[in-house]
């Protein structure tokens, strides 16, 4: 039930957020209007940025988990950016059906590789963690990747 109602509060808590953020435009770097691409490129990192500092405020990071927290967010920057790319890709309007499935499998199976170097990324950070911290570590960072429950378990399988 606890957990249930957590999620549902995180969940409403980032759709908020969303539409925040949905109102703000990308920086303009020239005279022409920002392309739909461009904004969900910019709603995304926005997105993923306010994720990661709620995340980093959480847990209460000390000066040598520093280190380990640049660069686990380095790798789910990466990720989240490849993901955009990957989804603009598979929804471009010009492909054929076999083309835009083609697209997917390709998604998900970068999907998979981000994930696995998200753990990798993660693992030092996380044995730095104690157990009150591992905890939070594990829920606030299931909603930094879209493939959720793999993180779950990969993180659980770290302990």
């Amino acid at each position: 039930m606890n957990r249930m109602l957590l999620g549902m509060l995180a969940a409403v808590a980032f759709c908020g957020f969303a539409a925040a953020q949905s109102d703000q435009q990308p920086p303009a770097q020239s005279e022409q209007p920002p392309t739909h691409e461009e904004k969900v490129q910019h709603w995304a990192e926005a997105a993923v940025d306010t994720q990661l500092k709620s995340m980093k405020a959480g847990l209460g990071l000390t000066a040598d988990q520093e280190a380990d927290w640049r660069a686990f967010e380095s790798v789910i920057r990466d990720a989240a950016k490849a993901r955009v790319l990957a989804l603009q890709k598979e929804q471009s309007q010009n492909l054929s059906p076999m083309d835009r499935n083609l697209a997917k499998a390709d998604r998900i199976a970068q999907g998979q590789v981000n994930l696995e170097k998200i753990v990798e990324a993660a693992k030092p950070l996380y044995d730095s963690l104690d157990e009150t911290h591992k905890h939070k570590f594990v829920t606030l960072g299931r909603t930094l990747v879209p493939e959720r429950g793999q993180f779950v378990k990969a993180m659980r399988r770290l302990h």
